[in-house]
């Protein structure tokens, strides 16, 4: 039997309109990846597949067609604001991976931004510096300690879907320091190991070497980086780091805060088997971490899972939680909105701010209808991501400057 390309497609415009059950996003056929360029490019694709259906007179093309129309309508447009940042490189519009490809990256007025690749004495994986060339600053830079995501086993400290985020905040003056840790050979806590020996590195020497203020500290991640952010900063809060460090804000774009699933929302494995490390109604999620990066070393889970860190803060601990933005997609089918909802409901009740929901100084922003790295994808859903997150950490450092609190 020959493949008909037109039912797969037919699947994935269909898919536009509902969340893939998490984490079942990340595996084929169903990938949150392909659908996204689906969801953005909803107009083309209606087209293209309406003219097929009129070549090949394929009802499955007319309804890839339908589909994808009724997604374009039922889509909000978001205004596109991105002439305030720094033009991005031709080829990182296709994707922004291929930021990999670039040393310099412009900046504002003629300007450029430098992409420094450092391997600093005692750390087990490289860093990434992105800063303005030039002379140095009149004032020391504000820092951005970036983790990369990856499902803890792929991804690349300059493959990021916010890199057009950080060229943005480097031409600003910022100091972006992208940490590499390891991942496919790795055995847990390796990962986080390496993000704290990063972290104190920039302590230690990095900051001094490039002009940066660790008194204007931001972290950042995004899915299993955000993972290991939570678990950093849960330990800063602790004072468990090796260094005191005082972060101003955490930056986390759909993050992976509750590996072990305790809210109960992806799906339950309807079997067991104990070759594999299968509980009968043992999370999907809560699998796959603890059989690719736990490695089956199920006492490690302990050091692993930032909701239940969180849950196990003191009140004072928690109130030096810094002020957090969480960018989320509602369709997300690898890490479900649900966990970034229940650790910011969690971390306001143990601040007792529980009654509005969240922290005066938080935010969760759920892009509606996004999915898991929908920044991939050159768009307007990107493009309102990107200004809102540099919105809020700019009102965020001003309101500091001026003396009047978090918030």
């Amino acid at each position: 039997m020959e493949f008909d390309p037109s039912i797969y497609v037919l699947c994935l415009s269909l898919a536009t309109h509902v969340r893939v059950p998490p984490p079942f996003g990340q595996v084929p056929p169903l990938l949150d990846v392909f659908i996204v360029y689906f969801q953005c490019f909803s107009p083309f694709c209606s087209l293209l597949f309406g003219t097929l259906a009129l070549c090949y007179r394929s009802p499955t093309w007319l309804l890839s067609s339908a589909s994808c129309a009724w997604a374009a309508f039922g889509r909000p447009c978001w205004p596109r604001r991105g002439a305030q940042r720094p033009a991005r490189p031709w080829l990182t519009m296709l994707h922004p991976y291929f930021y990999w490809f670039y040393r310099r990256v412009p900046g504002y007025g003629g300007g450029e931004v430098h992409i420094e690749r450092l391997w600093p004495s005692g750390l087990e994986a490289p860093i990434d510096v992105w800063y303005e060339a030039g002379a140095a600053p009149p004032r020391p830079r504000p820092i951005l300690l970036n983790v990369h995501g990856g499902a803890w086993r792929g991804g690349e400290a300059r493959i990021s879907p916010q890199a057009p985020i950080w060229q943005t905040l480097a031409a600003q003056g910022f100091l972006i320091v992208s940490c590499e840790y390891r991942r496919r050979r790795a055995q847990w806590p390796d990962q986080l190991d390496d993000c704290r020996a990063a972290l104190m590195w920039l302590v230690r020497e990095g900051a001094a070497q490039f002009h940066g203020d660790l008194e204007d500290l931001t972290i950042a991640g995004a899915s299993a980086g955000g993972h290991l952010v939570a678990l950093l900063l849960a330990e800063a809060v602790k004072k468990q780091l090796p260094l005191p460090v005082t972060f101003r804000a955490a930056l986390l774009f759909y993050p992976a805060l509750d590996p072990a699933d305790r809210c109960r929302s992806t799906v339950r494995l309807p079997f067991s088997c104990s070759l594999l490390g299968v509980r009968y109604q043992m999370s999907a999620l809560e699998w796959f971490f603890e059989f690719f990066v736990l490695k089956s070393q199920r006492h490690c889970w302990s050091s692993a899972e930032p909701l239940k860190q969180l849950q196990e803060l003191r009140k004072e601990q928690a109130a030096a939680w810094p002020p957090t933005l969480v960018v989320h997609g509602e369709r997300d089918g690898v890490v479900p909105v649900e966990h970034s909802r229940e650790f910011l409901k969690t971390l306001a009740e143990l601040s007792e701010e529980g009654g509005v929901g969240l922290r005066s100084c938080d935010q969760l922003l759920e892009i509606p209808g996004g999915r898991h790295t929908f920044e991939i994808v050159y768009c307007d859903l990107s493009d309102m991501s990107y200004d809102c997150t540099l919105a809020w950490l700019h009102q965020l450092r001003s309101v500091h400057k001026d003396g009047s609190g978090q918030g």
